[in-house]
């Protein structure tokens, strides 16, 4: 090769700089009350990005997690959000972090035109910002209302006391049940609620008692949750106990002890499942944290995942081509089972799975099927 062709040669491959990253943006909760929480979601996304690396990224290109945390807490979601957009020019985002969170972030990634994947805030405002926004999980509402359908008719219970966390989530899940109940048989004895930060529960737990109710249906995340729920079965109320889908953690079983025996979860998932993806996806997961996946890791997972699918499918990371390729799912292999895609507000169509704590355990109890029963809002 002569000296000019040489040069040509180093010319033509100066002017062709290596393809970036596809960056994805990552909100979560690595500090304050929700850090456990948040701590799962990240260990999780981290998996699933280096899955998708593994298997050649996307577009000939790898993905690159860009991660803050929110705390939970509304204003450091819109100031994270804004670091994410502004400093970092992320176009795509997976939100792991709780309604609070989800839902003031939403409206900053929608007015700047972000596609943001909600992978557990359960909030209806959160899709409601705009066509940009998607979520991974059953809406409050519908949760709530699927919750009244199976305590009406599988378990056949028909008074019931309600204990509220007086957050986002909580009033979100606990109006859909309210609403559900009487088309199910299911009266409301009474309704208590208490706050994020409440750990002890004498009051509510001496009324619940009073009540004599033939249930208790609980919404609430695992660290409130467990000592809720050891507190009422010392009191002697050995009814069942319904809890909501943020009890799904391995956690709840160790802080309530024995008492965790016998209670429902809503919306958790069958950790069981012939898959194997899930069940790399568990051995892997213990392996890092030292613990057992719950379902707010199963659901990050499987968002950063379908963040990925849209890219490909769309053949682009801008954001309006994935919008649109996200839109058109209609078959996903989520980590928790298959979803049948989203409606016109981009809300997941999919049925509900339920536990049952047995032996210390995560046992299936069942699946809410009918579809109609809980389906979530169109535009």
């Amino acid at each position: 090769m002569s000296s000019l062709a040489g040069l040509v040669v180093l010319a033509t491959f100066a002017a062709s700089p290596a393809r970036a990253d596809v960056k994805i943006g990552f909100q979560a909760p690595l500090t304050g009350p929700a850090a456990t929480d948040g701590k799962s979601a990240q260990i999780a996304a981290g998996m699933a990005v280096e899955d998708i690396n593994a298997a050649g990224g996307v577009l000939g290109q790898k993905v690159q997690l860009v991660t803050y945390d929110d705390q939970a807490k509304s204003d450091q979601a819109i100031f994270t959000a804004n670091k994410l957009i502004g400093e970092d020019g992320v176009k795509l985002v997976v939100n792991g972090s709780y309604s609070a969170s989800g839902r003031a972030a939403a409206p900053v990634f929608q007015k700047a035109g972000v596609v943001m994947i909600a992978a557990y805030g359960v909030h209806p405002d959160i899709t409601r910002a705009g066509d940009y926004m998607f979520r991974l999980v059953h809406l409050g509402p519908p949760q709530g209302a699927a919750t009244a359908l199976y305590i009406g008719k599988t378990l056949g219970l028909k008074k019931i006391s309600t204990i509220t966390m007086d957050n986002d989530y909580g009033q979100a899940t606990m109006d859909g049940f309210i609403e559900a109940a009487p088309k199910y048989g299911v009266e409301v004895v009474n309704k208590y609620s208490y706050s994020l930060k409440d750990r002890q529960f004498g009051s509510i737990v001496a009324s619940v008692k009073r009540d004599n109710p033939d249930g208790v249906y609980a919404t609430g995340y695992f660290f409130t949750g467990g000592p809720l729920v050891a507190q009422l079965r010392a009191a002697g109320i050995t009814v069942p106990i319904i809890g909501s889908q943020a009890f799904d953690s391995e956690k709840f079983i160790e802080i309530a002890g024995p008492a965790a025996e016998g209670t429902y979860i809503i919306d958790s998932f069958d950790r069981d499942r012939k898959d194997e993806a899930l069940q790399k996806f568990f051995t892997e997961f213990k392996q890092r944290a030292g613990y057992a996946p719950e379902g707010v890791a199963a659901i990050t997972y499987s968002a950063v995942r379908l963040m990925a699918d849209g890219i490909k499918r769309a053949n682009s990371a801008e954001p309006d081509k994935v919008r649109d390729a996200l839109a058109a799912t209609k078959d996903f292999p989520l980590l928790e089972g298959n979803m049948n895609g989203f409606n016109s507000l981009h809300e997941m169509i999919m049925p509900i799975q339920v536990n049952e704590i047995k032996g210390g355990k995560f046992t299936p109890a069942g699946s809410i099927t009918d579809l109609n029963a809980f389906a979530p809002p169109e535009k």
